[in-house]
């Protein structure tokens, strides 16, 4: 359970007015029973019902804290616990309340046998809740941590227990008469070394320090007290242990509001205890030493305090700053942690070998959970059409600590289909404490999509999707110097289709010319619509007979009619063919238009008739 900040939970604890009520009865009869009257028999009339009301406050508070939804099933088990010791120790009181009220005379300062059974019975249960509460999975070195605290504990604990047994032999009250207080002190020790050292504690640590002290307290009251001083004393300090271990989970109450009102505060990485208990060792040393000592051994005795306290306050000190520290790292690692979880960015580790071995759950936008591509290699999820652009500046990436490279590929989606990412790497394989290629990607697929669609228009024809003007004449500067083959075509008998059924059945038309010339050209032509019924095709590396037998593939195709909304429409084509390497591609061009009017003005001399007889008839008359 996390402790609330102390001072928070103090203040609030100031102002509550439950303890306010405690500490104002406390106060009062306390100074009843110093100052009063003096009469034992009144005095523990006054204690009996007090000692009644405050075990009723105890258990108005540990009871919802048992019953409140939402905790651990061991830590509800803990506060039932406590619960029951709290309606013992109420069926206690209440015993000796009905003693007291029936013969005031015979009221004793000392429990009785009936209320002692209660209160022995209560810390038993309460012990073995404690000793059954489940330790929490820990490294080694917390392990190790724990088991030298608890040791520290252990040890200030016998040394306590021998003091008491000791001074009560020396007063003359012997063991026997001490064992409640020896069973208490047992039962401290074991418990709170048990909760509150093991880092586990169902209680927070500033609810728990109002029962060890109480704790403590009913030990020295029992053991060494009840022979040295009077019976107002004895009974005020029954007061004060009643109060405490009522206030106990009335603190626990508040903690857990300032805690459910400012979650995420954190937990102390080491314990107080072992001080705590250091401290009660050097209290107990005085009172432990012979009666005359020198001047030499009260000052080495006076340093040795001195020096102590000196080194538990300075290791103290950095216990805090190194709280504050810790605070700190584990404030902005769950800062970075919540950044990288909700961020739509795929980050990503990769190790030497190219496998990923840290993703951030972004990766869910190629459908994989970030655990399944754990060890997958990063060039096994790009396009096989992308790859071999890209993997020798991947190879350079990884080869080079401190190089960073930024690029754009297409990785494969978990239903088989491909996801445009932009992705920028690092290198950091020299830095230790990443030892890694760091990633970034994001799904850049819209975006993409959108440029291609725009460079697409940009430049290729919109009514037949062939290249344009501007395309054809990048392609043809880009292969002219390894040799290639041109076609200039211009279509006969179009402008008779456009003029006579429209310029919707002249673009049906356009189109399908367009598609037979596709369907005759290999697979590594350019066709191009150079407007109008003009259009081109570029052959990489053909000669002029391979682009002739082009040519006359294109021609046999236009044989056959064009079926538009019932017509039967005819076209034909002029098409002047050339070949060239390492000439100007302009000048290429030209001499393909050239070629082509040479081939049409032969034809209009020979095929007049042809050349007019686009207009077409209705399908039915064919």
């Amino acid at each position: 359970m996390q402790p609330a900040r102390p001072g928070s939970l103090i203040r609030t604890a100031a102002t509550d007015a439950r303890i306010l009520a405690i500490h104002g009865v406390a106060v009062a009869v306390i100074l009843w029973l110093l100052y009063g009257p003096g009469d034992v028999a009144v005095d523990t009339v006054v204690r009996a019902p007090v000692g009644v009301i405050f075990n009723l406050m105890l258990l108005a508070s540990s009871i919802p804290l048992a019953r409140r939804p939402g905790r651990a099933r061991s830590v509800r088990r803990f506060w039932r616990a406590l619960t029951v010791m709290g309606v013992l120790l109420l069926v206690g009181n209440l015993g000796r309340l009905v003693v007291t009220l029936q013969d005031p005379g015979a009221g004793a300062v000392p429990n009785g046998r009936f209320q002692d059974v209660c209160v022995l019975s209560g810390i038993a249960i309460l012990v073995a809740t404690a000793l059954a509460h489940p330790h929490p999975k820990s490294t080694r070195q917390a392990r190790v941590q724990y088991w030298l605290d608890a040791s520290a504990v252990m040890t200030a604990s016998a040394v306590v227990i021998w003091f008491m047994v000791d001074r009560s032999s020396a007063l003359g009250i012997g063991t026997t008469g001490s064992a409640p207080a020896i069973a208490i002190a047992l039962a401290v020790a074991f418990a709170v070394t048990r909760l509150t050292v093991s880092g586990h504690n169902p209680m927070n640590a500033y609810a728990a320090s109002p029962l060890i002290v109480a704790a403590l307290i009913e030990c020295f009251n029992v053991a060494v007290l009840r022979a040295t001083v009077g019976a107002p004393v004895q009974l005020a300090l029954q007061i004060v242990t009643t109060a405490l271990v009522c206030i106990g989970p009335r603190l626990q109450v508040l903690a857990d509001r300032l805690e459910a009102e400012n979650p995420g505060s954190s937990r102390r990485s080491w314990s107080r205890l072992p001080y705590a208990m250091l401290g009660v060792v050097l209290l107990i040393l005085p009172a432990s030493l012979p009666g005359r000592l020198s001047g030499t051994a009260l000052v080495t005795f006076g340093g040795l305090f001195v020096i102590t306290g000196l080194v538990v306050v300075r290791q103290w000190v950095a216990f805090r700053e190194n709280s504050v520290l810790v605070r700190t790292l584990s404030l902005q690692e769950e800062r970075v942690r919540l950044m990288l979880e909700y961020s739509t960015d795929i980050t990503s580790l990769i190790d030497a070998t190219g496998a990923m071995v840290y993703l951030t759950p972004a990766t869910r936008t190629l459908g994989y959970e970030p655990a399944e591509m754990i060890g997958v290699r990063v060039v096994t999820m790009i396009h096989p059409d992308d790859l071999p652009a890209l993997l020798p500046d991947l190879q350079r990436l990884m080869a080079t600590p401190g190089s960073s490279f930024t690029y754009q590929a297409r990785y494969r989606h978990a239903n088989g289909s491909w996801i445009w990412l932009e992705v920028t790497s690092r290198n950091l394989t020299h830095l230790p404490s990443v030892g890694a290629v760091v990633s970034n990607a994001r799904d850049v697929t819209e975006s993409r999509e959108l440029q291609d669609r725009l460079r697409h228009q940009a430049t290729h024809d919109a009514l037949t999707g062939l290249a344009n003007r501007v395309l054809f004449g990048e392609r043809l500067a880009a292969q002219v110097d390894a040799g290639v083959a041109l076609l200039h075509v211009d279509l006969d008998g179009f402008k008779p289709i456009n003029d006579t059924y429209g310029h919707h059945t002249g673009d049906v038309v356009l189109v399908r010319v367009a598609e037979r010339l596709r369907a005759v050209l290999p697979a590594d032509a350019v066709p191009a619509r150079l407007g109008g019924d003009e259009f081109a095709v570029l052959l990489p590396g053909a000669g002029g007979p391979a682009a002739e037998q082009v040519a006359d593939r294109f021609r046999a195709a236009l044989t056959r009619p064009i079926e538009v909304d019932g017509h039967l429409l005819r076209v034909a084509a002029s098409i002047g063919v050339v070949a060239g390497a390492g000439v100007d591609p302009d000048a290429l061009m030209r001499e393909a238009d050239e070629a082509m009017y040479r081939v049409k003005n032969a034809a209009r001399g020979e095929r007049r008739l042809t050349a007019t007889a686009a207009y077409g008839r209705p399908a039915r008359s064919a």
